[in-house]
């Protein structure tokens, strides 16, 4: 099995590169905190301690791989609107400098306006923003449009999962707009499926979304994962919201990938 390095171990990466190891890959993992080097080796992970200030900090063997997976979350620092991008552009440069041949780069469906419609992989904006203020959009394109490397973008919709339960995020909360929106989540272990499938096919060169096409609407599955931890549902009003319905058909059809969630 080949070297994967996972740029970024955390809710996601920490959990991938353990079953990533379990598959027989040899795996580097990247963290930005010194107490969890022990944590990420005692998965069976190569643990690398690794600054994005926003310059490239730490020991480059990290980037010694034939695939790299780009699992940072999109920030820009205050004060600095292009800060994620330095960031990456800071990585693609030990990326070209290593001969990486693969990257797999984590991206959202932040990439896709409100349409009021369903969008697919061709709806992208470079208009549209992640929480943390990126075009998401832009930052894939740094990687996409690079021939010195191959690169498959995967746009999760919303994560959830361990320590990350859906009942938490809207519980009590109140005058709530639209109830009927399709939700756009993803589970933890479709996250890392779909990735360990990509691996396995070496299925490069794509971009997918990534969301259960069991969907619901906001208001039945917040309100059911509200009370399945004893919280209080949120409650809604009539008044609608602008949505987007992210289609996972292309990602269902290239991967015949099948969803747990």
């Amino acid at each position: 099995m080949s070297k994967i390095s996972i740029l970024g171990c955390g809710w996601l990466g920490l959990p991938l590169g353990d079953e990533l190891t379990k598959e027989g890959y040899a795996v580097n993992g990247s963290t930005t905190t010194s107490h969890k080097i022990k944590l990420i080796e005692q998965k069976g992970i190569k643990p690398y301690f690794i600054d994005l200030s926003p310059d490239f900090n730490g020991d480059p063997s990290f980037f010694s791989c034939e695939t790299l997976i780009i699992n940072i979350p999109p920030r820009n620092a205050e004060g600095d609107d292009a800060f994620h991008e330095k960031q990456l552009e800071s990585v693609k440069q030990e990326v070209l400098s290593k001969r990486v041949s693969q990257v797999l780069f984590i991206s959202s469906t932040a990439v896709y306006p409100n349409t009021n419609d369903v969008v697919d992989e061709s709806d992208a904006s470079e208009y549209s923003l992640s929480r943390g203020g990126v075009p998401l959009l832009k930052m894939e394109q740094l990687f996409k449009e690079d021939r010195h490397f191959q690169t498959t973008v995967l746009r999760f919709g919303g994560l959830y999962g361990p320590d990350r339960h859906p009942g938490r995020f809207l519980a009590g909360k109140t005058e709530l707009q639209g109830a009927t929106n399709p939700t756009n989540m993803i589970h933890l272990d479709d996250c890392i499926g779909i990735i360990k499938q990509i691996l396995s096919r070496r299925v490069w060169n794509e971009t997918f979304n990534a969301c259960s096409p069991n969907k619901q609407t906001r208001q039945a599955f917040y309100s059911q994962a509200a009370s399945e931890m004893g919280f209080e549902p949120p409650k809604f009003t009539n008044e609608p919201q602008g949505f987007k319905d992210v289609s996972s058909e292309k990602l269902i059809s290239k991967l015949g990938f099948q969803f747990k969630h």
